[in-house]
């Protein structure tokens, strides 16, 4: 940033986009624990007064946690990932249009 603009290359927001869904695949294992763990302790307590909560709990963080995953990266068009790729595909366009209108033909 210089001079008060922003400057930010495709380059960078494909990085950007690969290191989303990197972190999106990390996620996986992690999120299928938890999950597993959840419903192992609704199952233990199913027949405890708190079960039927535990299981409710279990599957809202699980999807919960999927949906995060898949807002971060991955191959959901609403994933930050995919926006920062059409991001830099659109700022290309855009550099190209620009360079071709100033061509002397």
């Amino acid at each position: 940033m210089s001079n008060g603009s922003i400057s930010v290359s495709p380059e960078e927001l494909r990085a950007a986009a690969g290191a989303a869904d990197a972190i999106s695949q990390d996620l996986q294992g992690p999120i299928a624990t938890a999950k597993r763990d959840i419903e192992a302790a609704g199952t233990a307590l199913k027949t405890w007064h708190i079960g039927p909560d535990m299981e409710r709990v279990g599957h809202d963080w699980g999807t919960a946690l999927d949906e995060l995953s898949k807002r971060i990266g991955g191959g959901d068009p609403k994933s930050a990932a995919s926006r920062l790729r059409r991001t830099a595909d659109g700022h290309e366009y855009n550099e190209d249009l620009t360079a071709q209108s100033f061509r002397v033909r």
